[in-house]
């Protein structure tokens, strides 16, 4: 603590300081004399190392600023240097705007000005990777840490940053779950490391790769971990030692060596309390209680352990430390069925959040206000996950439903913070992480409300489960095209003000006078960017609607704008052993649980795929065709008409099975049109307008393939497409080796309905699926970049275009859901190998009752009835007919787009009789 005298000679030494620039300033500018370059060295370097306070530095960095511009009105490295230590006090003082804005004008006078210093890049590029992390901005800051990495490599000097950054990247991406890229990025980092023959940065690296793999359950983390530790040497900092003990830990705790792991986690406690490391030492603590509560199932020893923790949490000033105790604390006496205890260990974590909580009762949760403060998101929404689990569970042991409508509550506010936290994560993994994550409190969310027999709100979390990564595609997809470059760099600075204030509040004491102007500031500035987004609304609807608006649509919006032809929805939600149905029609809305049997799906899809499987054991199909109609469809008591089915964990053909098990040909086809969504919400989407089709059909049919892509010839599927396209006006069609995928991919956003007749194959957890043209595959990711498509309608008549890898809480990742990233509103799609005559039957079938007007899932269903009509029971099977169906828009295809050339002619040739007649009228008159 400062004294008086003491405090006194600082500022005259502050006086002084700034009284010799000011001199310096005066006299050069009077005298027009400048100093040499080499002055200006020393001065930066003196002003780095002369511990005064950052805004004093700031001052004298601006003062010999303006100093070296006016003596060198050429900016040169010098002034790049300025520049740069200036962002980076800046960034100290969590000013981003200017820390940004300072660095990156040094970035681009060491890029292009004549007096650059291109090695010194490494070193800006650094501090902008670091900047835009700490904001949140992912893709810009792995942006400039691979700018570091790639300039740095050409500078032997630069190594150490180049490590730093590799590091940091790595980390960044272990921070966001996505494991794989952080892994990669830590072999690189090990590779430079070898070279440089770094054993320390070696370490490091390795330490961080054995923690993402050891996220991802992969056994070699272990062997990993253990080299780390041979090559440690024994005076490493404490940093690398506790890294290398925490991880070490955590690998003996999967290998069940109970004992070691606990005194791996007591030594990097030893260590991080010899360096003051409070914080560190409050996550060895949750470290050590998490191996007692996960792997050792000692709910009592973790409970110690975290309370061991709180002192440390409270040391580090890092609310969101205490409140991860707090949190762990309550999931322990969770364990112990001590609910009202975990409860009031719960809403302490919640108070102790900086987002202006107060409120012990248990009712209560921060509203969306609060929730837009915190900053670590993921920590609120599992406090709030983790209440509501124990209110449902106290509800269970008393049966007072008040503690219900309490659970629901709090799963309301956790879903909230879900949305917040979902804004700042980037990249697939990343997502799908998350996505694993928030399922068990949705599927706690459903339960609580079929408990209360609340299906409005049940339909809220039925839809915030499921196709989270679609939507947020559509969303990055479809966002920006509606936008200028000056919206979006508004929009972003607008976020990093926030997000600054944000923690400049959070850095200062709540009974601060300043705490209250920054706080003020901080609402003007969140006044100002909920200004710009409604502004955005206006100016651009789908883009508001596509980015912004995470908003369920109610059973209301849901009946006025979906269901207003008499349509049915219904949504399932599939648990470990049950299954929640929520039906929605015009009259009822109901939300019913049945036991679900994921072998039965399995085995009923694996028989439909094969028509001799399914020939040998349709007994056994039948029975599974029964069971499951018993169970999933049957106690909604649908009348006959159209359904709309928004499936969970599997997406089967509901048209295969059977509403009577006396009755083999009883499938559901033939009451019901059934049509097919990832959720609802994607078909309340507002489509932007679309232009004018070039081509009312297009139609691809390579016939046969380059020899590369070894590949049978599909035969007969050039003349299916001739016969198709001879009823449409304005059809053009590509076979054979023309159908390449270059044209493919010029042709298919200026159509209005696409045929597709190809190859196609699902790829597995490793391969992307693929579709294949004349000349060469089109994989996934590359379909995904389609941009401004006019199509309405897209037909794969190809194998296995709707199977893929399979997301937990996503559902299957197939072509089909790639090309419904691209705007397309409704896809027909394969779910196995399907027989080449029976598909060209029924899709010709399909194309006429198209062009009859039928509406698309109607049109599918008259489809397959006529197919059965025309066949005998050997080609009756499901196989044969049932491997398609329809995703998403079921509305009939426009006018304008399709049209039956025929009745053109006809048309044209009465047209031509009647003016005739008249003719021969008039002149007979005449």
């Amino acid at each position: 603590m400062y004294t008086c005298t003491q405090a006194s000679h600082i500022k005259n030494i502050l006086r002084r300081q700034l009284l010799i620039i000011s001199c310096l300033l005066s006299a050069f500018c009077a005298h027009a004399q400048c100093p040499p370059p080499s002055w200006f060295m020393e001065k930066i370097t003196a002003i780095e190392q002369s511990g005064l306070p950052d805004n004093i530095r700031l001052q004298q960095l601006d003062s010999l600023r303006l100093l070296q511009l006016r003596c060198f009105p050429q900016k040169d490295s010098i002034y790049a240097r300025i520049l740069h230590r200036m962002g980076d006090l800046y960034h100290y003082a969590q000013k981003w705007p200017d820390a940004l804005a300072f660095t990156k004008e040094a970035v681009a006078v060491n890029r292009s000005s004549k007096g650059r210093q291109e090695s010194f890049l490494v070193n800006s590029y650094f501090n902008l990777g670091v900047f835009y992390n700490k904001l949140f901005l992912y893709p810009e800051s792995q942006h400039y840490f691979d700018s570091c990495i790639l300039t740095g490599l050409h500078y032997p000097e630069k190594r150490r940053i180049v490590m730093m950054a590799l590091e940091a990247r790595a980390f960044s991406l272990y921070g966001t779950g996505d494991y794989q890229r952080a892994a990669e990025a830590a072999d690189l980092g090990i590779l430079v490391a070898q070279r440089m023959q770094d054993t320390l940065w070696e370490v490091a690296m390795l330490a961080q790769k054995a923690q993402s793999l050891l996220a991802m359950e992969d056994s070699t983390a272990g062997s990993l971990i253990r080299k780390a530790l041979r090559l440690l040497p024994p005076d490493a900092p404490p940093a690398h030692q506790v890294a290398c003990y925490t991880i070490y830990a955590s690998v003996l705790g999967k290998e069940k060596q109970y004992r070691p792991a606990i005194a791996a986690y007591r030594q990097a406690l030893r260590v991080n309390r010899q360096q003051q490391s409070w914080d560190q030492c409050a996550r060895n603590m949750l470290d050590l209680g998490n191996l007692y509560m996960d792997d050792m199932k000692d709910a009592g020893h973790a409970f110690s352990s975290y309370k061991e923790g709180i002192p440390f949490a409270r040391q580090s000033g890092d609310p969101y430390i205490l409140a991860g105790v707090y949190n762990n604390i309550g999931t322990a006496c969770w364990k112990q069925h001590k609910y009202r205890e975990a409860l009031s260990w719960y809403q302490r974590g919640l108070n102790t959040l900086p987002v202006h909580f107060r409120d012990s009762s248990l009712q209560a949760n921060p509203d969306y206000h609060m929730l837009r403060e915190a900053t670590n998101d993921y920590f609120v929404s599992t406090l709030l996950s983790n209440k509501g689990e124990s209110l449902l569970a106290l509800f269970k042991s008393t049966g007072d439903s008040l503690w219900l409508q309490y659970a629901l509550k709090a799963y309301l506010a956790a879903d909230m913070s879900v949305d917040l936290m979902r804004w700042k994560q980037y990249g697939e993994p990343s997502r799908l992480f998350w996505r694993i994550r928030t399922r068990a409190m949705y599927e706690k969310a459903i339960e609580t409300c079929y408990l209360l027999q609340d299906a409005p709100a049940a339909f809220r979390f039925f839809e915030k489960s499921r196709a989270v990564l679609l939507n947020d595609k559509l969303n990055e997809l479809g966002a920006r095209k509606y936008l200028s470059a000056a919206d979006i760099s508004r929009e972003q600075q607008l976020r990093i003000r926030v997000v600054s204030l944000q923690q400049e509040l959070d850095a200062t004491p709540p009974d601060s006078s300043v705490h209250q102007t920054v706080y003020q500031q901080l609402l003007y500035a969140r006044d100002a960017l909920e200004r710009f987004i409604r502004g955005l609304e206006k100016a651009h609807p789908a883009y508001y609607q596509y980015k912004y608006d995470t908003a369920v649509h109610t059973v209301t919006d849901i009946r006025r704008r979906l269901l207003s032809q008499g349509e049915t929805l219904v949504s399932y939600f599939v648990a470990d052993s049950s299954a929640y149905i929520l039906g929605i029609s015009a009259g009822s809305c109901k939300l019913l649980k049945t036991t679900f049997r994921h072998t039965e799906v399995q085995e009923l899809m694996q028989l439909c795929t094969s028509p001799t499987l399914l020939e040998v054991q349709y007994r056994q199909y039948c029975r599974l065709a029964w069971h499951l109609y018993h169970r999933l469809f049957a106690p909604l008591q649908l009348t006959a008409g159209r359904v709309i089915i928004s499936p969970d964990e599997y997406l089967i053909p509901f048209e295969v099975l059977q509403s009577d098990s006396t009755d083999h040909s009883s499938y559901l086809l033939k009451k019901f049109a059934f049509s097919y969504t990832y959720a609802a919400g994607s078909l309340m989407k507002t489509m932007p307008v679309r232009t004018a089709a070039a081509h009312s059909l297009l139609g691809i049919a390579p016939v046969n393939y380059a020899a590369s892509l070894r590949l049978q010839p599909l035969n007969g599927a050039d003349q299916s497409l001739r016969l198709i396209g001879s009823n449409y006006r304005g059809a053009l069609n590509i076979t054979g080796e023309r159908a390449t995928r270059q044209r493919f991919l010029e042709q298919l956003p200026r159509s209005s309905i696409v045929q597709l007749y190809t190859h196609a194959s699902a790829g597995d957890q490793d391969k992307d699926p693929v579709l294949y043209l004349a000349d060469s595959a089109l994989y996934l990711p590359e379909i995904q970049l389609l941009r401004d498509t006019v199509t309405s309608l897209l037909i794969l008549s190809t194998c296995e275009s709707g199977a893929g890898r399979h997301a937990r809480g996503e559902g299957v990742l197939s072509l089909a859901r790639g090309f419904t990233l691209t705007g397309i509103p409704a896809v027909v799609t394969s779910l196995w190998q399907m027989n080449n005559e029976a598909t060209y039957e029924l899709t010709e079938n399909f194309h006429q009752l198209l062009l009859q007007g039928l509406r698309k899932d109607e049109a599918l269903q008259q489809a397959r009835l006529q197919y059965l009509r025309n066949h005998d029971s050997g080609h009756q099977l499901p196989y044969f007919w049932a491997a398609a169906i329809l995703i998403g828009d079921t509305s009939a295809i426009p006018a304008p787009a399709a049209g039956n050339s025929r009745l053109y002619w006809w048309l044209a040739i009465a047209v031509v009789g009647i003016l005739t007649l008249i003719y021969l009228f008039r002149k007979k008159r005449s």
